[in-house]
């Protein structure tokens, strides 16, 4: 389990991961951990970085901030930005129409921008209601998935990755695991079904064609955290470094072996290559989301 980078998924350190050549997209990366991304893959070389966000300003700095560490860093990675709502349809639509004038194909898709946590029951009285919910739903699965099906329409020969930022509120939902957790069970439900979304969307996928993988970042201090006003120092909190790399090494061939699973980028990969690979080709459940003990059409309970 590891807390921050290290050499195997760190571009800087390993070139099997150079993004050398392909344009990149990245939803919500304005800051945190979106933005960490998109500094990760211009280390890795992108020959472009798309970021997109809902404010203006917040854009003109990441721009800013992205150009100035690949200035450093001696890279020529363009880095632009799209003011998009990640929820809008409208505006969605709109991103990929430009995109698509401009003569842009997207290699690599970051969907990384997402409904926040809110406290609340599931439709329980003083609870969080199904307008709320359904509010959040737009944001964790029809925005993704909007987003999904227009990549997949674009740069149909190219090898595309498509990476899913998930949560692990999507399989921890009982209090005694995490209270913190199962007291926001709309932010674990949404992004639950939008793994189910994309488990559906990798079955389907070539992975030499297009490589699918759902990603538990791991817990990273950020403004929701201020927000709520929790002090860093309360949570053994991950350094912001590992989900940043661990996409990169998710968006090559190194990763071809996870295809359609969901993973935490806590994971040592190499380990979890050594120790999962065969498993995969004979499980074609494990790490994916499901009924947990069933597996094929004979429903043969898993022991």
């Amino acid at each position: 389990m590891h807390t921050s980078s290290y050499p195997t998924i760190n571009p800087a350190l390993n070139p099997l991961l150079s993004q050398a050549g392909k344009t990149v997209l990245i939803t919500g990366a304005t800051a945190g951990i979106g933005f960490a991304m998109a500094k990760s893959f211009v280390t890795a070389s992108a020959s472009k970085v798309v970021i997109t966000g809902r404010r203006q300003e917040r854009l003109d700095e990441a721009v800013g901030l992205l150009r100035q560490h690949a200035k450093e860093l001696g890279k020529q990675t363009e880095v632009v930005s799209e003011k998009s709502d990640a929820a809008n349809m409208e505006e969605i639509d709109a991103l990929w129409k430009k995109l698509g004038e401009e003569g842009e194909v997207v290699d690599v898709l970051i969907l990384n921008a997402v409904g926040e946590m809110a406290a609340g029951g599931l439709c329980e009285e003083g609870g969080r209601t199904t307008v709320e919910i359904w509010a959040k739903l737009e944001a964790n699965l029809r925005g993704p998935m909007r987003y999904t099906e227009l990549f997949m329409k674009q740069g149909k020969d190219r090898q595309k990755f498509l990476i899913n930022i998930s949560t692990a509120s999507a399989h921890i939902s009982f209090p005694e695991y995490s209270p913190a957790l199962s007291s926001s069970p709309e932010y674990g439900f949404t992004k639950a079904t939008a793994g189910l979304f994309f488990r559906y969307i990798a079955q389907r996928s070539d992975p030499e064609k297009m490589q699918v993988v759902s990603i538990h970042p791991g817990t990273i201090y950020s403004e929701l955290w201020q927000r709520l006003g929790v002090e860093k120092s309360v949570l053994p909190f991950d350094d912001i470094s590992l989900p940043a790399d661990f996409v990169v090494w998710a968006a090559t061939k190194e990763a071809r072996f996870i295809h359609g699973r969901f993973v935490w980028a806590n994971w040592d990969v190499e380990e979890l290559k050594a120790k999962y690979a065969e498993r995969f080709k004979q499980d074609a459940e494990l790490f994916r989301f499901g009924v947990c003990g069933l597996a094929g059409s004979n429903l043969h309970v898993i022991q």
